[in-house]
């Protein structure tokens, strides 16, 4: 456990104590990613499925205040994304390589340095085993972005998704790899991010 002010407490999640915490971490992915700017169309029974399967193979951080979830991280083995394009980024081992497959802030909390300090948590742990760190966000988040940067991630490639928002209608988002060394360091652009061979449909 680590402490991210008076009231705010990190804890670890895996495998063994998710059943424990599943009702809350759903409810809070579904704030996360069906409300405000970036909301998306997504049921109760795909968010289940999400966090299930990526709980198998993954792990995170969970920020608390009391009973109160706040956020969550969870971390997965690069090789579990298959959206990655390791073919333009030869220089990240995909075998070596942690991918920060979720980072979510309820929307009252934001703001209060939770998010990078799950990140943060949960990154010291992995840096035992892995050399580079690998996250993906919507380019259009700028908040999300800002912060990884802060935290020493750097753009890598990008790839286009199909989603659908809130009403259930179809739109593209452009979405950003970015890394970082575990153990600090640099990561230099693979590929020739924003032009437009190096966006990936997936």
């Amino acid at each position: 456990m680590e402490h991210t002010g008076e009231s705010v407490r990190i804890y670890e999640l895996d495998k063994y104590n998710y059943p424990t915490f599943r009702d809350k971490l759903i409810e809070l992915y579904l704030h996360a990613f069906t409300t405000g700017d970036y909301g998306q169309f997504i049921t109760r029974e795909t968010a289940e499925a999400t966090l299930d399967d990526m709980l198998r193979d993954g792990c995170g951080r969970m920020a608390f205040a009391a009973d109160c979830l706040m956020g969550l991280v969870i971390t997965l083995p690069l090789e579990k994304d298959p959206g990655f394009p390791a073919d333009i980024c030869p220089m990240i081992p995909v075998k070596l390589s942690i991918y920060i497959a979720e980072v979510m802030v309820h929307a009252n909390y934001r703001g209060r340095g939770i998010a990078s300090k799950m990140v943060e948590s949960q990154l010291r742990k992995e840096a035992k085993n892995y050399l580079y760190a690998v996250i993906r966000v919507w380019e259009k988040n700028k908040p999300a972005l800002e912060l990884y940067r802060k935290l020493g991630f750097l753009p890598i490639a990008g790839i286009v998704q199909k989603k659908l928002n809130t009403d259930g209608e179809e739109f593209e988002m452009k979405k950003l790899y970015l890394a970082k060394e575990c153990k600090g360091g640099k990561v230099e652009k693979c590929g020739r991010l924003g032009e437009r061979e190096t966006w990936r449909e997936f």
